[in-house]
């Protein structure tokens, strides 16, 4: 299972240009502006295309439309359809030739960033446009339906008028969940409909969040909300509180058995039991994952190489403390942090932290819980990002089902809060960037980041430092062993018996076990390698930073120029990290020294060989086993 999935509300380049309008756009180009001034213009047509055509996007975008000079908007979520993704590419189309039409040595380096990351995107749809029936909207984790109700939950009210927009985005739910049916049933009649065992997990997941509607965790939470906003009379809030339960009853029940009646109606046409590969096109539908879901323009096989080099150097490293330190495997298991606070962590973490990266910006947080009807289903964590214009208001999910230890919160809400996806996101969104880049995704960078930072806030917890880095070393494997077989299924044909064989060499031999690994990375094709893959590209720009700029490597700094560039592909990544060493080899200046405090002793630093064994430890499921597997 992966650790940690990010809730991120925000539009996929393939959705964005479902309703644009590009007929503003041509006369921006005739204007008397600056090369600068047109672009910005440009992007922000196209940002407020994007943004305004999905009510849970713009609302979770933007907290307030009418600065943006957003007045009147669809309250809809939209549908989805085989019509609407044609649609959407023509208008890619047509977006691509009007970018071209700008003169990209006249734009100021901000503007050509937004450019490079705007023109890569849109050719990377075009590329794969065909393959549009692959997508997937349903998953017992990740999908739609999973996803849907913690964004409900969560929908905050600035206004009166956010009030109104929630109870008559709820009327569309059904409208919405029907037609994601009907695309399931294209999807079916192409051969590409999902398998039996997928199926019965989206259907379970359907029949526990609607089992006992009066009770339903909506409805507390919609109260609450009400009873804490100002300024509304007895008599409205008992209006409102009626309607949400009407609409609950007529629309939100009603959207989910649309589900499960559609996916029982479905079971059985699905003709593929194993990954993608095994699909006509589903080599390269994986490729496109790669490019556009993980950010690397890097073929599968050299992915898997320089996982299984990792792999392999950390199999090393481990064998080496246990040598020195031959009691370290009786205490991995019998050793834990005191437990403490989710607040108290995370203000540790924002302390041990400063010598490493740039002051965080201030900003509130709050921790909430996820309801226990949905426990079971969603990610041991998760942040939700804040709107841009209201950066103070942060909110961190723990699922208290996944029954963490102490040491395994510390390093989620590392991941999650600072120096993860909380203090990555506010960070960079006080460097203004351009509005149009909060409609892209990047999870390679996003999820990269943050496991970047969980790894190495092993080093900031108060245990020994052999037994702190044995278990950063093990949460390494566990995903490095995720996405070897994530690419296995996936791409090289892997079925469960070969997964399974593969498994029980790494002492994980239970069914059950090696079911639930297979089908997860069926269900969500190349999700690990948004988290390890994007972990690994920034320890290779790391290291190429540090190689070249030698003694005048400043960790913070580096910290601080991955942060302002924001989420984008690790080809424009490492494009502009390589402007940013030649700016610095050009200064010639010897004063800058390494922050070294994060990281470990240089017996644990991250060295690269090309050698793989087989051997390796087992995934955090299963971690009795790693004594045996490791120093036998």
């Amino acid at each position: 299972m992966s650790k940690k999935i990010t809730i991120y509300i925000r539009n996929t380049i393939f959705l964005l240009f479902l309703i644009l309008s590009l007929t503003g756009c041509d006369s921006i180009l005739k204007e008397k502006l600056s090369a600068d001034e047109a672009f910005t213009t440009f992007t922000n047509e196209l940002f407020i295309s994007g943004v305004s055509g999905n009510i849970i996007n713009l609302h979770y975008t933007i907290s307030n439309p009418s600065d943006y000079g957003i007045e009147d908007y669809p309250v809809t979520l939209g549908t989805v359809s085989e019509q609407d993704m044609l649609e959407s590419y023509a208008a890619t189309e047509e977006c691509l030739k009007l970018l071209k039409t700008f003169n990209y040595e006249k734009l100021n380096s901000a503007n050509q960033l937004t450019y490079d990351i705007l023109k890569a995107s849109l050719e990377i749809e075009l590329e794969y446009k065909d393959y549009y029936l692959y997508t997937s909207h349903l998953g017992p984790t990740t999908g739609t339906q999973a996803q849907l109700p913690i964004l409900l939950a969560e929908y905050k009210f600035n206004t009166k008028r956010d009030i109104e927009d929630y109870l008559e985005l709820l009327e569309t739910i059904d409208t919405y969940y029907r037609s994601i049916m009907d695309f399931e049933q294209l999807k079916s009649d192409s051969g590409l409909f999902m398998n039996d065992e997928i199926a019965d997990q989206i259907i379970a997941q359907c029949q526990d969040f609607i089992s006992s509607p009066e009770t339903n965790y909506l409805l507390d939470v919609f109260s609450d909300k009400l009873d804490e906003f100002p300024g509304l009379t007895d008599m409205e809030k008992t209006n409102y509180k009626s309607q949400h339960t009407d609409l609950l009853y007529q629309h939100i029940i009603p959207a989910y058995q649309i589900i499960i009646n559609g996916l029982e109606a479905l079971k059985g046409t699905g003709v593929n039991d194993g990954g993608l590969c095994n699909f006509e096109h589903g080599k390269t539908y994986y490729e496109y994952l790669l490019k556009s879901y993980v950010g690397t323009d890097e073929a599968p096989k050299d992915v898997l190489a320089r996982i299984e080099d990792q792999l392999d150097n950390d199999v090393k490293k481990i064998q080496a403390i246990a040598q020195r330190n031959p009691n370290i495997i009786d205490e991995l298991y019998s050793t834990d942090l005191p437990k403490r606070s989710p607040i108290e962590i995370i203000e540790e973490l924002k302390v041990k932290m400063a010598d490493d990266y740039p002051a965080p910006p201030d900003t509130n947080y709050q921790i909430k819980y996820v309801h226990e009807s949905l426990e079971e289903h969603l990610s041991p964590a998760f942040y939700l990002v804040p709107p841009i214009d209201d950066i103070s208001n942060n909110t961190i999910y723990i699922n208290n089902g996944s029954n963490a230890s102490n040491i395994q919160l510390y390093t989620t809400l590392a991941h999650e809060g600072y120096p993860g996806h909380l203090y990555q996101s506010i960070y960079f969104n006080i460097s203004e960037p351009d509005n149009l880049r909060a409609l892209f995704g990047f999870g390679g960078y996003v999820e990269g980041w943050a496991t970047y930072v969980e790894m190495y806030s092993y080093a900031y917890a108060d245990l020994d430092e052999d037994l702190l880095a044995i278990l950063q070393l093990e949460s390494s494997f566990s995903l490095a062993i995720s996405c070897i077989i994530d690419i296995g299924v996936n791409y090289n044909g892997w079925d469960l018996d070969y997964t399974g064989t593969y498994l029980s060499l790494l002492g994980i031999s239970d069914p059950e076990t090696v079911s639930s690994i297979y089908y997860a990375v069926i269900e969500s094709p190349a999700n690990y390698l948004r988290y390890y893959y994007g972990y690994l590209n920034f320890e290779d720009l790391r290291t190429k930073t540090q190689e070249a700029l030698g003694k005048n490597f400043d960790l913070q700094d580096f910290h601080r120029i991955i942060l302002e560039i924001g989420p984008c592909s690790f080809p424009i990544l490492e494009k502009y990290i390589d402007i940013y060493i030649e700016e610095e080899l050009s200064k010639n200046d010897s004063s800058s020294s390494i922050h070294s405090s994060l990281l470990y002793d240089k017996k644990y630093s991250f060295k690269f060989v090309n050698a793989f064994t087989n051997t390796s430890v087992s995934l955090l499921e299963s971690p009795s086993n790693i004594a045996d597997i490791i120093f036998s």
